[in-house]
């Protein structure tokens, strides 16, 4: 799922040396309101995702894959924890931040919508 290229321990760029963790969450929990009581469907989540790693999540329909995937750069806010990207922790950032945040970031999800005159790339 990540993958860095070309990072070394001299960059000023922001992104994470290799072997350092590039996302980390610690005790993340989302829970939803619902009509029948609240839905929890992160319930202390705490891991953390090397920098160049490959990394998947499989689990049941509706078993919080993708929730846990939006709270990577915030298109869904955790309920608790934290989510720490490239060492900086996104719930303290601000809205000109998160859209720094969310161009560093690539991510198609199960129901996506690409423009198909666009690169892989340009979307």
């Amino acid at each position: 799922m990540w993958r860095t290229m070309g990072c070394d321990d001299n960059n000023d760029n922001g992104a994470v040396a290799p072997g350092h963790a590039a996302v980390v969450f610690k005790s993340v929990g989302k829970t939803y309101p619902s009509s029948g009581g609240p839905v929890h469907a992160l319930a202390e989540i705490s891991l953390e995702v090397p920098a160049g790693s490959i990394f998947g999540i499989i689990g049941r329909s509706g078993a919080g894959k993708s929730s846990l995937l939006r709270t990577i750069n915030r298109l869904e806010k955790p309920s608790s924890g934290q989510v720490i990207v490239d060492g900086v922790d996104i719930g303290t950032l601000g809205e000109a931040e998160l859209v720094a945040l969310r161009r560093r970031i690539g991510m198609i999800f199960q129901h996506f919508n690409l423009l198909s005159a666009k690169t892989v790339y340009e979307n």
